[in-house]
């Protein structure tokens, strides 16, 4: 009798794992895409570029599917109060082609809170009181985000005019660029975050003037030793449409 019930105990935990691990062979293809948002509210910014910036974020936050994941970051600023960060995912859905009433309430409460977020960090009060701005600091902080993205095509949108303003890099006039050579020092100590694979999109930047010119080419090479690349289609001043926040090729 007692082999009997150890048996079909064995059975049902067979059935059980074997049930789990379908579940999880179905959830990963739809685990979605982790978006990461750098949010640059600095007092280089004119108030017409952070109504840009918070209305491509919230027409990006419209488009958010289950099982994506969004991270927003407040640029790394110098300020008394350390910079705002918010995480979270919409949990994937068994069949992503067939969402269940829960599954579409779970995605629109995800949100309307992602919105009261993005209230939150575009903060005109808070923007008086920033007396630096961190991009390094902010792409480091990323960089983390994404070795936390759990395989999800991930991909780093930098709302920002990408104008570093600290005691040691101050992007302010054009020969104050880091050159090359400051690259390849970085690179030697391993200070440089690694984002290989991560899809980058800066919409915000100076891309007519000569300082403008020169910053893009600086971060190009910085975004190069990081392990990414940044196509001039996402390098731009100002994007409309949330579906051009990607790359070729999915991420």
């Amino acid at each position: 009798m007692m082999r009997i019930v150890m048996a079909a105990l064995i059975s049902i935990v067979a059935v059980v794992v074997a049930a789990c691990h379908d579940a999880e062979g179905r959830e990963s293809p739809n685990q979605g895409h982790s978006y990461i948002v750098g949010i640059d509210i600095s007092g280089s910014r004119t108030k017409a570029d952070l109504d840009e910036s918070r209305k491509l974020l919230d027409d990006l936050i419209d488009r958010l599917q289950a099982g994506d994941h969004l991270t927003l970051i407040e640029v790394y600023q110098g300020g008394r109060q350390p910079a705002r960060q918010w995480t979270d995912s919409i949990r994937a859905p068994m069949n992503s082609g067939n969402l269940t009433g829960s599954d579409r309430r779970r995605l629109d409460d995800f949100k309307a809170i992602a919105r009261i977020q993005t209230s939150i960090l575009f903060d005109s009060v808070r923007a008086k009181e920033i007396q630096s701005t961190d991009i390094f600091g902010t792409l480091a902080r990323a960089a983390d985000y994404a070795k936390a993205s759990r395989n999800r095509p991930t991909t780093l949108l930098l709302l920002s005019d990408m104008i570093n303003e600290t005691p040691a890099v101050n992007m302010i006039s054009r020969a104050d660029i880091p050159d090359d050579r400051w690259i390849r020092h970085l690179a030697a100590a391993k200070r440089i975050p690694q984002l290989r694979g991560v899809c980058v999109v800066v919409a915000g930047a100076d891309v007519s003037s000569a300082r403008g010119a020169a910053i893009r080419e600086f971060w190009n090479k910085y975004f190069e030793a990081a392990g990414t690349h940044v196509s001039p289609d996402n390098y731009r001043n100002m994007i409309s449409d949330p579906s051009e926040v990607g790359c070729p090729g999915g991420n």
